[in-house]
């Protein structure tokens, strides 16, 4: 488990949530010695399952031809 402080891990964040994530490391920040948060992977149980994560997956969705065309009032508006 490694400690740093708040301004070593602000600076350092995106590579220390990086460890988190691929090493499953703990990372406690300290201010002035004292520790007071601490990052840490998510455990397994608590992430949600794919089906809730992606819930339109698998579902087709058909579009009209001219879903893309400016409607006719759009026009009349401009004119």
């Amino acid at each position: 488990m490694r400690s740093l402080s708040v301004s070593s891990a602000r600076s350092k964040l995106p590579s220390l949530l990086d460890d988190v994530f691929t090493k499953h490391e703990t990372i406690i920040i300290s201010r002035k010695g004292k520790p007071i948060a601490q990052l840490a992977p998510i455990p397994p149980d608590t992430n949600q399952d794919e089906a809730t994560r992606f819930p339109l997956r698998g579902i087709s969705i058909a579009f009209a031809e001219d879903f893309d065309e400016p409607a006719p009032e759009l026009w009349e508006a401009l004119a």
